[in-house]
This record gives C-alpha cells, structure tokens and sequence, in this order.
C-alpha cells in the first residue's frame, strides 16, 4: 500500500489552503503598515501632550519606547505591537477556541478559515478596541458568520465583516481619552471624511491629514485601512493568483469614479473631491479584502458589475446625503452581501429567459 492511499490528500481541502495562505500573505503589507501606523500616532499624540494612558497596551508601550524625543521606526514598530499584538492574539484565540468547539460538536477536521477571520476583524479595529469588544465582536463573526452556515466556504456574508458591523452597532459610543481613538468616530470607522465637510482641505491639513500621507498610511483609521500602497500590493497578489475578481474590484473603483464625479459636478465645490473618495475611510480596504471575498461575492460575471456598481453608488449616497456619517463602508459592504445571491439570482433567470427566446 503506498503512502498515497494511507493518506489521501483531498484536493478541494488542499486548493482551500493555498488560497487561504495567499490571503494572509497579500495582508502581510497591510499589517506591517498598520503596526507602524498605530505606533506612529501613539507616539505623535503623546509628544504633543496629550495623552498619558493607563492601560494595559499603553504601559507596555511607554515600556517599549527607547527613544521618546526623537523616535525611529523601530519605535514605532515596537509601540505598535503593543498595541496590535494583543488584540489579534485574542482573536486568534476566541476564534481557534469556537472553531475548536464547533469541530468537536460537527465530527469534522479544525478548519483554519479562523484565522483569516480573526486577522481581517482585527484590521478593521481601532487600535485602542475594548478587549471585551473584542472577543464579543470574534464570537459573532465565528458563530453567526461562519458556523451557523456550515463552515468555511459555505457563508454568503463575510463573517468579519458580520463581527465588525454588529459591533459598531452595539458600541456605537465606543471613543476614550485614547491617541488612536483621535480622528476615529467609534468602531464607525475614520472621521476624516466629516471633518472635510466640516472645513475642506484646511480642516483635513490641520488633522494632519493630507494626500501623501493617506497614499502611505500615516493618517488616523481602523489598523488595516489607512494605507492605499499596502492594499494595493495585497490586490495585485489576489488579482495574480485570480483569487479576486477584476471585474468585481473594477466596477467597484469605476463606479467610486463616476459616482463621485457626477456628485461633484452636481453640488460643486461643495462636494468631497474625487481623490478624497478614495483616499479616506475604509473603502479601498473594504473593495479588496471584504468586497472580494471569493465565497461572499457574485459568481456570475455580470453580477459582479452589478454588485460592484452598487456599492459605490451606495457609498457616495450616503457621503453626499449625510455629510456627518463617518465612512458608509460597512453598513454598504453588508448590504450588497446580502443583496449578492438575489443578484445572482437575477442575472441566471435573465440568461435562461434570453436563451429561451432565441430557441422560441
């Protein structure tokens, strides 16, 4: 008997992984960007006075800091682990321990699409989150994303993107005396596009906040969503591979284009600018990592455009017709995961009629 047929390997299980390892790695940028960045604002707010925390993150931060007065980068880096480290080392283990419980209740193998779940929820995340938060936001998505439906593969809504959206609505309050809460309107994501609408390009320059900063990531936001360099290197690896569709992220970047013109030729001067669109809040994060979930997303071709389209038109909205909100991604990304089996649905039942008519 050969060591083959001892140990079958399963190949759907085996693509499932390859796939899975490709996802983490096109994350590897984004979460180097996002340690450096929460170090980078923890040590900017507490050079400009202030900030003096007593938590648990911050004091082993100060700990860390070797060089207050003029940092480095390994300061930011070592600061910034401080931070990140913790919470998604407890959402790897609130994850692990679900997928672990619901493993042994099934019969079946440990399924390592926790681990996905728990890096993109923790990106997603303010640096400074509640712990509590944390693992009550981990439990949702583990058991109300991933579980309920079956397991990996087989959920039509990003469990992730479940555990973040349920607890932005349950702590929608959540701001403390905190530097990385600065520039954040709760678990809602980055404030910057309501401070733009509060007083333009100066109020965004006096945050701190300007184009090359946000292109590279230096700006306030949830860990993994600040930089528009890391998450397009991370796009280009899933586009390569064809884990992603180009035709769901092109409509998606198309449709924030067109949208986002005819708003500003509409209301003028008055109208966040393109480049603004695409530079703040969640939404580049949002298109590649959530939007383009291979199990979450159309099947259908034309169903990508559709959904694509629809999100960005949804996106700009609600950014024109409630300038305070402070992002959209969320609730928009949520919706058109739910509306995506209906489109699917829409799309084959035209195919079928349009063929049935040329047969007639």
């Amino acid at each position: 008997m050969t060591a083959a047929a001892v140990n079958p390997v399963n190949p759907a299980s085996a693509g499932r992984i390859r796939i899975l390892k490709l996802q983490l790695l096109a994350l590897l940028p984004v979460s180097l960007v996002a340690v450096v960045n929460s170090g980078y604002q923890f040590v900017q707010a507490g050079q400009s006075g202030e900030f003096a925390g007593n938590d648990l993150r911050s004091r082993l931060a100060a700990s860390l800091l070797q060089n207050p007065e003029t940092p480095t980068v390994v300061d930011y880096v070592l600061v910034g682990l401080a931070q990140v480290l913790p919470m998604l080392m407890l959402a790897l283990l609130v994850g692990g321990l679900w997928e672990r419980i619901v493993a042994g209740r099934l019969r079946r193998p440990l399924e390592p699409q926790f681990v996905l779940v728990a890096l993109l929820f923790t990106l997603l995340l303010p640096g400074a989150a509640e712990f509590t938060h944390i693992i009550f936001g981990m439990s949702c998505a583990m058991l109300l994303g991933l579980a309920i439906y079956g397991g990996e593969g087989k959920y039509f809504i990003n469990p992730a993107l479940l555990g973040i959206a349920i607890v932005q609505v349950s702590f929608p309050a959540a701001a403390a005396a905190h530097p990385l809460w600065q520039g954040l309107a709760g678990y809602a994501g980055s404030d910057a596009i309501a401070t733009w609408y509060r007083g333009g390009d100066a109020a965004l320059a006096q945050a701190g906040i300007e184009p090359w900063a946000a292109l590279v990531g230096a700006v306030p936001g949830p860990l993994g969503t600040t930089s528009i360099i890391a998450i397009s290197l991370g796009a280009a690896l899933l586009l390569l591979t064809r884990i992603i569709s180009w035709r769901l992220l092109t409509a998606q970047l198309l449709g924030l284009v067109a949208f986002a013109l005819l708003a500003r030729l509409i209301a003028g001067a008055d109208e966040l600018p393109l480049h603004w669109h695409l530079l703040l809040g969640s939404f580049a994060f949002g298109a590649v990592f959530i939007a383009c979930d291979p199990v979450a997303s159309p099947a259908t071709n034309p169903g990508r455009w559709i959904m694509g389209l629809l999100i960005a038109a949804l996106l700009v909205l609600i950014r024109v017709a409630n300038p305070t909100h402070p992002d959209a991604v969320i609730p928009v990304l949520l919706l058109a995961a739910i509306l995506a089996p209906l489109i699917d649905h829409l799309v084959i039942a035209w195919d079928i009629r349009k063929r049935g008519q040329r047969h007639v």
